[in-house]
């Protein structure tokens, strides 16, 4: 690859990353807007109970997790096969999942709430105010699963702009509505409820406006006219998101499992993981931003079905990853203690972090390479194998954690997590080297025009000499027609059906050599022993006047409604 064209890469993997790391960085100071807000309230309660309410649907919505992630790769592989149709018909099918999905968990609020909150089991005061905080904020549901598929739909788009513009307005009016309603007309956690659910359905809106402006006025997308044209594809479709909900399902067996795992060895170990644990939070925002490109960018080579162009993303992508892993992991070892003493001023719970900071200062070494990877088997739609390399790196994790000699029970949990974000990028690694597109080229479908003037007889020996140098294709009956430049001459043409893992232009050189065992030559009576001409590789036509011509529709038609 030149450099000319690697700095074009790079240029278009930034364009879509940082993007996507800014939206993920408001997504923080959102969080910290609404506890200083709830700080302004008469007593702690209404902190607590925002914070429950927070897990409820964090809970809730993590079921279907799946909308922005399997929505982006099947997008980016529709937008790379330019199929209008595919483009519209994904977005079509993840909005309406998610429209569905939000209107269930409207009606089934009171259960799903009460289910939950049995487990967390807060005080009646916290519940009080956390019941307050869902009833108001769950008639968000609909727009926020429809915003995560929308969002995903962009990112397949190669358009992360947008997306990060509407996040900014939207946590703008969320903070600046929630702090009206509070401090102006004394609200309380109504107020802040109600800022959240506003910004929620502008955010819908606006992301819906942009699909219509942007895409489906300009043509540049065709949404599904008919309720028939919605079950195209939904298999594949659904396959695709049930692998992401289980490797979803593992990864959060693992947060769960270190928080429990640290409050069974006390309080001040809890407290101390818990600001460890922001750092890696801190780098996901970060290196999450190069997955979402990655899957943007891999899935679009995919969709082109470019073997080579797909090779050069994720080598760039991973220069990438492994970069910024190198930059954050620089800057906790240099400055690690100073950031954690702005997030706590107590002594005894800063000493407890400090003591296992040297764990945290390499987790973006560690994890970068498995966040990229995340991002291109995403992009490739390989979400089986990426459920296969999550669940191997979970059973390291917990081998390690309950096999590993060492007395100090945290340090063999922060190495036991450091060697499952590792295990994460090298079993996907590995996993790559056999994926189709990545490891392996890929298998085309070719249509391929043969056609000769020779007669009956001297065409059958043709046809053996085809076979027997391509024993893997198949060729259909002849037809006969006049020669398309009006010489005269009558064609026997037929089509010859090969798939095979071989680039464009190297079938179309065995075409020629094939050829010219056949002995092409034009004689002076005008004859052509053999022609060759490779007219449609998958879904690309490679010539488009042979594609046109009366006698291959003729062919083609044929071959198809065998």
């Amino acid at each position: 690859m030149s450099s000319a064209a690697g700095s074009s890469l790079d240029r278009r993997i930034l364009k879509l990353a940082l993007p996507n790391i800014v939206s993920n960085l408001t997504v923080p100071l959102l969080g910290l807007v609404d506890m200083g807000l709830t700080g302004h309230l008469e007593d702690a309660a209404p902190i607590a109970g925002i914070s429950i309410a927070t897990t409820l649907f964090n809970l809730i919505y993590w079921v279907f997790s799946f909308l922005r992630m399997g929505t982006s790769g099947l997008t980016a592989q529709a937008y790379g096969s330019r199929s209008r149709e595919r483009m519209g018909r994904t977005l079509a099918q993840s909005f309406l999942i998610g429209l569905v999905g939000g209107l269930l968990i409207i009606l089934l609020q009171t259960p799903l709430s009460r289910m939950i909150l049995s487990v967390l089991a807060p005080e009646a005061e916290v519940e009080r105010y956390a019941l307050i905080y869902f009833a108001i904020v769950v008639m968000g549901a609909p727009a926020i699963l429809t915003t995560n598929a929308m969002n995903g739909w962009f990112i397949g788009m190669q358009n992360s702009w947008y997306p990060m513009a509407v996040s900014i307005v939207t946590n703008l009016t969320n903070i600046g509505l929630s702090a009206f309603l509070v401090l102006s007309e004394g609200q309380g956690i109504e107020g802040i409820a109600i800022g959240t659910l506003v910004s929620q359905w502008l955010g819908m809106l606006l992301l819906a406006a942009g699909v219509l402006l942007l895409y489906v006025r300009r043509g540049r997308v065709v949404l599904p006219h008919r309720l028939s044209a919605l079950g195209e594809e939904l298999g594949r479709y659904f396959s695709t998101n049930v692998h992401i909900f289980f490797r979803t399902l593992l990864m959060a067996c693992v947060s769960v499992y270190f928080v429990y795992a640290g409050t069974r060895m006390g309080t001040l170990t809890l407290a101390g993981n818990a600001l460890l644990y922001q750092f890696f939070t801190l780098f996901s925002y970060f290196i999450d931003g190069f997955a979402n490109a990655g899957e943007a960018i891999v899935g679009d080579a995919y969709g082109q079905r470019s073997r080579e162009e797909v090779r050069t993303a994720v080598r760039r992508l991973l220069g990438w990853g492994i970069g910024l892993g190198l930059v954050v992991t620089a800057i906790y070892a240099v400055v690690g203690g100073e950031l954690l003493a702005l997030l706590t001023d107590r002594e005894e719970v800063l000493q407890q972090a400090l003591l296992y900071l040297p764990y945290v200062v390499v987790i973006p070494l560690a994890g970068c390479i498995g966040f990229v990877m995340d991002g291109v088997f995403i992009g490739m739609t390989a979400t089986r194998e990426m459920m296969w390399s999550m669940l191997a790196a979970v059973v390291l994790f917990f081998v390690v954690d309950f096999g590993l000699p060492l007395e100090d029970g945290n340090a063999r949990l922060m190495t036991a997590f450091l060697l499952y974000l590792a295990a994460r990028g090298f079993v996907q690694l590995l996993i790559g080297l056999r994926l189709e597109g990545l490891g392996v080229p890929f298998s085309h479908h070719y249509i391929i025009l043969a056609g000769t003037t020779y007669n009956e007889d001297r065409a059958r020996s043709l046809r053996e000499l085809i076979l027997e140098a391509l024993p893997e294709a198949r060729l259909t009956e002849a037809m006969t027609s006049e020669d398309a430049k009006g010489s005269g001459r009558l064609y026997r043409n037929a089509l010859l059906i090969l798939d095979s893992r071989e680039e464009p232009d190297v079938v179309a050189r065995r075409m020629k050599e094939l050829e010219e065992r056949a002995g092409r030559v034009h004689t002076s009576g005008g004859e052509v022993a053999l022609d060759l001409d490779v007219v449609l590789c998958d879904d690309r036509v490679l010539r488009p006047t042979d594609y046109a011509a009366p006698y291959f529709q003729s062919l083609y038609h044929r071959l198809n409604t065998q």
